[in-house]
């Protein structure tokens, strides 16, 4: 039985290590055709607080093959991914920061010098895998209008970051576009050179019309990260201008010892106010992550007096060596108390919120996992009505497909109230893990059911959801991963009209892709990114960061948004995607810098005549 990592503050880097690998229970996951061992959920557990531990619970590909540091739900939803997961988009604003439940790489506090730089670019969860498909296009309502046309623009450096990173190690984890060249992202940057001390700190940096600013720290952050590790994990626009970004940062509590806390900040009117801490539920406790925020969209005048009504949500420490799924809610822009999902069990290891997604202000839908009475992990889902939250509750057919006992919901969109779209991971009773895909119609959840089309083409442990994005309470689209060989995979897409998913689609392109993005403006219309490996040749890049479209209903080829590496390929990708209209997007990501240091960079796609 692997020993909790809360009582192993006293032991050094190798026992981290063996406890993290001891939780692996399949085989190696792989991003492209790089091996990864990692699992993707965030745990609990103050190991994954320094992005150490990753367990096979959690739907994303954790990138950080060494020290197993998850990755964002890419933030999805309308609120959208990391790390997410996932944000429920409104039929008119794309109000997506990917709900990040993205455990950003601290592990650097120990380690320091070359790994932290290796781990500072690579700790971004994927929230969202990629979806798969090999021929066939995902169903969705096209319009009725001719196809709208765009075009994406390069990858370029987050402006301002290389003044805050002097060896450019950073990575973007969220971006939420509210309308056309008007967007908010944020993340982690290394703050000072290797020689001294190599905080990891959060930053926030916003597009205003069609120009991005200087990135910020996130402010009141710096002297709270006295534990020299924090990160934005989630950013969620309601108006632009008017946003919240969420995250965490580590303090000392003893002279030896770390605790980590939760954070939220609100932008008012284009300026940023001081990052407000989010403590673990128990005054005993040491640990608390926001990983995921949606902020209802306000898209009228009245709505934008009523300031900012947003959800956060994410998972705190619990005695007993167990942990909780929390919500904290923003009303008329003021926070309130972070609270337990009603009925979710405390049994260890425990539960945790990993995808959040509003369409008004009051109604909100959660997802994640929890722990069963048979000690194995199940997928819950839970609602907020007119500001008061309903039991959680499992997800309804989980329980028949889960039977290898391993399930968590990674990404949620809400566009409406009742209506909502939920995908995640389970284990069957023999073979590898598969995704289900599960319906909330007129307030009641539906039967899950498997990814139509991908139960061939599993073939080994590592699939993963990126994200689930709805366009509207009839068409909706979900992105990830499938694991279709030891050390190769495929994104896929997969779409739902009027409760009926269309054939799965296969991204093409290349030898091998992932999918850790994704937004639907309108229906027929979303943007979806991530990673392509290319084949082997002198004349090309060994990995793309990648977008791929889908137009009138049908998905396109991918697009490279810069190409090649310096350092491993997995730095190359895109993380985070927001679309406020058709062709009208904003995406984050990371490419490989010199030395091998990963820098963050942001794309635009702009409509075209």
């Amino acid at each position: 039985m692997v020993e909790d990592v809360w009582t192993m503050a006293g032991k050094g880097t190798d026992a981290r290590r063996e406890t993290n690998v001891s939780r692996a229970r399949s085989p190696a996951k792989a991003v492209g055709t790089i091996r990864d061992p990692c699992w993707q959920r965030p745990d609990l557990t103050w190991e994954h607080s320094l992005g150490l531990s990753t367990d096979a619970r959690g739907r994303a590909m954790c990138l950080m093959r060494t020290f197993g540091i998850p990755r964002p739900s890419s933030g999805s939803p309308a609120d959208g991914s990391v790390g997410a997961l996932s944000c429920g988009e409104s039929a008119v604003i794309a109000c997506g920061a990917r709900t990040a439940f993205t455990g950003y790489y601290l592990g650097g506090l120990l380690f320091g010098g070359a790994m932290r730089r290796i781990g500072a670019a690579l700790a971004i969860f994927l929230a969202v895998g990629a979806f798969t498909g090999f021929t066939g296009a995902a169903a969705s309502a096209a319009p009725s209008t001719s196809p709208i046309k765009g075009t994406w623009g390069p990858a370029v450096a987050v402006p301002g970051l290389s003044a805050l990173s002097p060896e450019d190690v950073e990575v973007v984890t969220s971006i939420s576009c509210t309308g056309p060249g008007d967007c908010t992202a944020g993340g982690a940057y290394q703050s000072t050179h290797d020689t001294g001390p190599s905080p990891d700190q959060a930053y926030v940096v916003s597009e205003v019309n069609g120009t991005w600013g200087n990135a910020e720290a996130v402010p009141g952050t710096v002297p709270l990260n006295t534990g020299l590790g924090a990160a934005t994990t989630a950013v969620s626009c309601s108006s632009p201008g008017n946003c919240v970004a969420a995250g965490y940062y580590t303090y000392r509590y003893a002279k030896t010892a770390l605790g980590v806390a939760g954070f939220v900040a609100n932008q008012v009117n284009g300026t940023w106010e001081k990052a407000r801490p989010v403590p673990a539920l128990t005054r005993a406790a040491r640990f608390a992550k926001v990983t995921t925020v949606s902020c209802a969209p306000a898209t009228t005048v009245a709505a934008r007096k009523a300031r900012l009504n947003c959800v956060a949500a994410g998972v705190s420490q619990l005695p007993l060596n167990t942990s909780a799924g929390f919500v904290l809610a923003e009303v008329h822009g003021t926070w309130g108390t972070a609270q337990p999902v009603p009925g979710l069990a405390i049994t260890p290891p425990g539960s945790a919120v990993t995808s959040v997604s509003c369409p008004f202000p009051g109604t909100c839908g959660v997802g994640g996992y929890y722990t069963g009475k048979s000690r194995h992990s199940q997928a819950f889902v839970a609602n907020e009505v007119n500001e008061t939250w309903r039991k959680a509750q499992q997800v309804p057919g989980t329980a028949t497909l889960n039977a290898g006992g391993d399930a968590g919901v990674t990404s949620l969109s809400c566009p409406v109230a009742g209506a909502c779209v939920a995908a995640g991971v389970y284990k069957p009773k023999g073979g590898p893990d598969q995704i289900f895909m599960v319906s909330e119609s007129a307030g009641q959840w539906k039967r899950a059911i498997q990814l139509p089309g991908s139960g061939k083409l599993v073939t080994h442990n590592g699939s993963t959801v990126g994200e689930a994005s709805c366009a509207s309470a009839t068409t909706c689209e979900v992105g990830g991963t499938l694991q279709t060989g030891a050390s190769s995979t495929r994104g896929f897409l997969a779409g739902e009209t009027s409760g009926r998913w269309g054939k799965l689609y296969v991204v093409p392109d290349g030898t091998g892709s992932t999918i850790t993005a994704l937004s639907c403006p309108a229906p027929g219309y979303c943007a979806a990114g991530g990673q392509r490996i290319n084949p082997p040749s002198p004349a090309s890049f060994p990995a793309s960061t990648i977008a791929i479209d889908e137009v009138a209903g049908r998905w396109s080829k991918t697009v490279s948004l810069h190409d090649g590496y310096i350092g491993a390929p997995d730095t190359e990708s895109v993380y985070a995607i927001s679309c406020a209209a058709p062709r009208s997007c904003g995406a984050g990501g990371n490419l490989g810098g010199g030395m091998g240091r990963p820098y963050a960079v942001v794309a635009n796609e702009t409509p075209v005549k």
